[in-house]
């Protein structure tokens, strides 16, 4: 499955920024494939048009004046209409895990209150030098005005780029916590305050959020994409996923027909 970078969307941008900011209707879109990921961050305001947004295993109406958020690797693909206006951010990983951000949610509607403010921000970032300062400062402002945003631990962001470049591979979370520089009780008490979950729930979270990408996106069996996320066999897997979805693989196929036929 293709990825893109940022450089394969904005072809002239400078590669050391590590981030861009774009007015949506002036950008020329790229031709890309679908299903595809991307591997950097990206927020978009639709000021104005209708659509559909896919991200993952869900269609979101695009309607103005709401702002949609893709995290890396999440698969994606989009049909606007052609009046659709706003503004974008693109910004790659370690700009992420210098200002500390990871999405949570899709997507916010923002309140009518704020738009002028927002507008502005984004008027400055387009014409001001300070830009990552800009960036920064919106991110916050979203995050504390909407809970369904937050910043992320960067040992934590760390960790899931580490599953995620890993996820064929069995890796204990010693090995790990190893390449983390940290204890591996550190990493396992990390995890539960910032998530919830132990550190080998989240790695199992993780895969299962893949297993999902590929069943809906991929055209591999059952046993390929047990194989790719490192279980032992297709039975196990199939037993994994039914454990923590309710689903089994075909049932979920079965969901979520939609979608995967526009794969």
């Amino acid at each position: 499955m293709k990825k893109y970078s940022i450089e394969d969307i904005i072809p002239d941008i400078d590669q050391s920024m590590g981030y861009y900011v774009g007015v949506f209707e002036e950008t020329p879109d790229p031709v890309i494939e679908w299903p595809h990921r991307h591997n950097f961050y990206s927020l978009v305001w639709f000021k104005k048009g209708v659509g559909i947004n896919v991200i993952d295993f869900n269609e979101h109406e695009i309607s103005s004046d709401k702002i949609f958020t893709i995290n890396p690797n999440q698969i994606h693909n989009w049909n606007y209409s052609i009046d659709s206006s706003g503004y974008f951010i693109l910004f790659d990983s370690p700009t992420a895990m210098h200002l500390n951000i990871e999405f949570s949610y899709p997507f916010i509607d923002l309140k009518e209150a704020d738009l002028q403010f927002i507008d502005e921000i984004f008027k400055r970032m387009l014409t001001g030098n300070n830009q990552l300062s800009a960036i920064s400062y919106l991110v916050s402002l979203l995050i504390s005005s909407e809970t369904r945003y937050y910043h992320s631990n960067h040992i934590i962001s760390e960790f899931k780029n580490l599953i995620s470049g890993n996820l064929d591979k069995n890796l204990s979370i010693e090995q790990y916590a190893d390449k983390l520089g940290i204890a591996a009780g550190t990493l396992n008490q990390t995890c539960k305050i910032d998530t919830g979950l132990t550190a080998k729930q989240l790695q199992l979270e993780l895969k299962i959020t893949e297993a999902k990408r590929l069943l809906l996106y991929a055209d591999f069996n059952y046993s390929e994409i047990a194989f790719k996320l490192g279980f032992e066999d297709s039975s196990y897997f199939s037993r994994i996923f039914k454990k923590k979805t309710d689903l089994s693989p075909t049932e979920f196929l079965e969901k979520y027909p939609k979608i995967r036929k526009k794969s």
